[in-house]
């Protein structure tokens, strides 16, 4: 180990290249903004908690989703990809059994007492909340987790779909899983993540997120026994046909004012499967059942949660086809699985935009202006992550790249239209 003056020097010299290199690729402007942006997180560090203490690195990928739209709570598929926006954090122990985080961007420093396992008053949809939820959870594992103190610089865009929460989730239970040797697997971390999201932060999500930070890579994950996910990693490099760039489009839509409107999608699909018998999720309904009975279906539950069923069995059996098409090479049937994902995240998931304030469509625009450059050319847009608000993701042919990121700058803002590059390395150490 060494202070964080030490660690500073070394990555301005140069001393850390590789690593970041590894994670970030080749390209000398990229370098060069990494170096900078960890050479600030350990000032930020010094800032809050002192010079002269000796610090560990850590970072924890965000993800883009390439298939499988509200599968994963329902015991389905998903598949999903690392990616080189990224959470970083500089941690050192301290002696008092409490917890102090401070993120970049945040004005409040999180505080948690490890004596206070409970959830706390106020907590609940505050970053706190999540650190408390995965130190309970590595406790419950029989892993004693010991207070430190951590600095944050996170460049995964928040609200936007490329889940920020669970870059935070991964950072910080890799710092518990590496500073006080608790020995468990990435996979398992992931899950703690999850319970701290759905316990103790309030959101029902599913877990494809925290495995694909995790794990790194792409990864095709199948649900069935959540407990227990049967989960294939993917490698990333050469995925992407040549070519062929993976965007984001933030259209600065925040999901914070959300949470009902994700949570509403979970409980109507569980509620049909919940008209048969012995069935909490839709995983473990038949499909060709539920066509059967969609009469009574939409009597005792609406439309609206029968729609969103069909989305889910569509959803599911597009995902299994997608990771074959990749498997395979066969990039251009995977890019046309994309677009009818995308087709019915409108009409069936309808999770495009928040019912409560059609007057703000930002998905919609950014789906609709999409379609207007790229419809012909070979690539793909779709919806990515909860939805309702954040980002599209679309794959941009060479020959239309320049069009596509100017015309999405040009309606959602400078600096929005983000070009992703794929990561191999999940969250863990990066500098010890």
């Amino acid at each position: 180990m060494a202070t964080s003056a030490q660690r500073r020097q070394e990555i301005t010299a140069g001393v850390w290249d590789g690593v970041l290199q590894k994670l970030y690729g080749p390209s000398k402007e990229m370098l060069a903004r990494q170096r900078a942006r960890w050479c600030a997180a350990l000032d930020g560090f010094e800032r809050y908690f002192g010079p002269g203490r000796q610090v560990r690195i850590y970072t924890a990928p965000g993800r883009a989703e390439l298939g499988g739209n509200h599968t994963d709570h329902q015991h389905g598929y998903g598949l999903a990809a690392a990616v080189g926006l990224d959470l970083v954090a500089v941690a050192a122990q301290n002696d008092d059994r409490y917890i102090r985080v401070k993120s970049w961007g945040f004005n409040k420093l999180d505080v948690i007492d490890l004596d206070q396992s409970d959830l706390q008053s106020g907590e609940s949809t505050h970053s706190a909340s999540l650190i408390r939820g995965l130190a309970e959870g590595f406790r419950s594992m029989g892993r004693e987790v010991g207070g430190y103190d951590a600095y944050t610089a996170s460049d995964v865009l928040r609200g936007s779909g490329l889940s920020s929460s669970a870059a935070f989730e991964m950072g910080m239970g890799a710092i518990m899983n590496g500073e006080f040797g608790c020995g468990l697997t990435a996979a398992q971390v992931a899950r703690l993540g999850q319970y701290a999201e759905n316990i103790y932060f309030g959101k029902p999500s599913g877990l494809l997120d925290q495995l694909a930070s995790a794990l790194g890579g792409v990864i095709f994950a199948d649900f069935e026994d959540p407990e227990t996910p049967r989960v294939e990693k993917i490698h990333a490099q050469g995925l992407l046909l040549e070519g062929m760039s993976l965007c984001v489009t933030d259209t600065r839509g925040s999901h914070s004012e959300l949470t009902a409107e994700f949570a509403a999608i979970r409980s109507e699909m569980e509620a049909v499967a919940a008209c048969f018998d012995g069935c909490k999720v839709l995983g473990q309904v038949r499909e060709q059942d539920f066509w059967a009975r969609l009469p009574a279906l939409r009597a005792q539950c609406g439309d609206r949660a029968c729609l969103r069923a069909a989305h889910f069995f569509r959803e599911n059996a597009r995902t299994l086809a997608e990771d074959r098409a990749l498997r395979a090479g066969r990039f251009g049937e995977f890019l046309a699985l994309v677009r009818e994902s995308g087709h019915d995240s409108f009409a069936l998931c309808q999770n495009v935009y928040s019912g409560a304030d059609p007057h703000h469509q930002s998905l919609s625009v950014a789906l609709a202006l999409s379609q207007h450059i790229l419809e012909g050319s070979g690539g793909a847009w779709r919806m990515q992550g909860g939805g309702f608000a954040g980002t599209i993701q679309a794959f941009v042919p060479a020959a239309c790249l320049a069009r596509y990121c100017a015309a999405m700058d040009g309606v959602f803002g400078p600096g929005s239209c983000h070009i992703l590059t794929l990561r191999e390395q999940g969250a863990g150490l990066a500098i010890g």
